[in-house]
């Protein structure tokens, strides 16, 4: 019996870099994903996947594989290992996967496949796992077994799949913690996301403002670029849980102000600051967005001329700010939230 499971991107809507730097997230799905569907195999874990046009097939031993240099499917090889050492792998399998969902863009592609890999591969064990155990060992994989500098809230934000409001606690030693808080939205949202042609580099920029923010305050340039990188995150970190509050109330308008100003204090401190997070077609979408009405637009994901959000005041806007990014290249998709019932 083939067992199915489905999970979504991801959309930062406010709160980027506070999973590694601590504040405050805030995060929704998209509607795009990752399916996966499992079944029992012979002697050894056999992948077949479509991802966007790219037609993959790879055989892996049953027992799953750990290469970080091993291709795109190198994250389901990985998630069979970490299953395998809890001890909740089973023996064999054939995976298909299907994804809608662009890699490489800001949207959590890789965590979408590592989760949707873990829990149809648990499943397929006898083990069904809840979200919360499934992020974390999606992190493992990713992080501990891959060497990908990702944090928690990737996979935190694709496996609980709704609104969601993170705190991020700091510890004395590893990367923060995370406290939960489902949201219910009290109005619908009419979002637009969208990403550039070529992908932004994620590492430089993780690289570029982890040294900033641990740079040495006695030399001027490293504290000034300190004083951005601090300044720039905490604004984010506060714009997520007033954002949190806007959601609640259903105030999109509060929040669409809310995305802007994220927006200005990127320009203001990073875009200029850091080569890394330059994002001068950025700067130019986001300000045609509000001039076709948009309520509010930003940076989603690490920044740089990566992905951009907007938020619109209805559908036919909405659908209106996709044909405009469209016409300038980009590749873009609406993304409703529907208000809690």
């Amino acid at each position: 019996m083939a067992i199915t499971v489905r999970y979504p991107g991801r959309l930062c809507l406010l709160g980027e870099h506070c999973d590694w730097a601590g504040g405050a997230s805030l995060v929704l799905p998209m509607p795009l994903g990752i399916r996966a569907t499992c079944e029992e195999g012979d002697t050894q874990l056999e992948i077949e996947a479509a991802l966007e046009d790219e037609w993959l097939r790879a055989r892996f031993p049953a027992t799953g594989e750990v290469n970080p240099d091993g291709g795109p499917l190198r994250f389901v090889a990985a998630a069979m290992a970490c299953l395998a050492s809890h001890g909740m792998a089973p023996p064999s399998a054939r995976l298909h996967l299907d994804s809608d969902l662009p890699a490489g863009r800001g949207f959590s592609s890789s965590a979408a496949v590592v989760l949707a890999s873990l829990d149809a591969l648990a499943r397929l064990a006898g083990h069904a796992l809840q979200p919360e155990a499934l992020a974390r060992l999606a992190y493992e994989t990713e992080r501990t077994l891959l060497g990908v500098p990702c944090g928690l809230l990737d996979p935190m934000a694709c496996a609980f799949a709704q609104p969601l409001y993170l705190r991020w606690h700091r510890q004395r030693h590893g990367a923060p913690e995370p406290g939960l808080r489902p949201i219910q939205a009290g109005s619908a949202l009419h979002l637009v996301a969208a990403c550039f042609p070529k992908p932004r580099d994620t590492r430089a920029i993780l690289t570029c403002l982890r040294d900033a923010v641990d740079g040495d305050l006695r030399d001027a340039m490293a504290a000034e670029r300190a004083r951005a990188a601090h300044t720039a995150i905490a604004h984010f970190a506060d714009a997520a849980t007033a954002g949190a509050r806007c959601l609640i109330a259903g105030d999109v308008r509060g929040l669409g102000a809310l995305l802007d100003g994220c927006q200005a204090v990127y320009d203001e401190e990073l875009a200029d600051a850091f080569p890394a997070l330059a994002a001068p077609g950025l700067r130019a979408v986001c300000g045609e967005l509000r001039r076709h009405g948009s309520l509010g637009a930003k940076f989603s994901g690490a920044g740089g001329d990566g992905s951009v959000i907007a938020l619109m005041d209805g559908p036919d806007t909405a659908k209106a700010a996709v044909d405009l990014l469209v016409g300038r290249g980009l590749r873009a998709w609406y993304c409703p939230t529907s208000a809690s019932a």
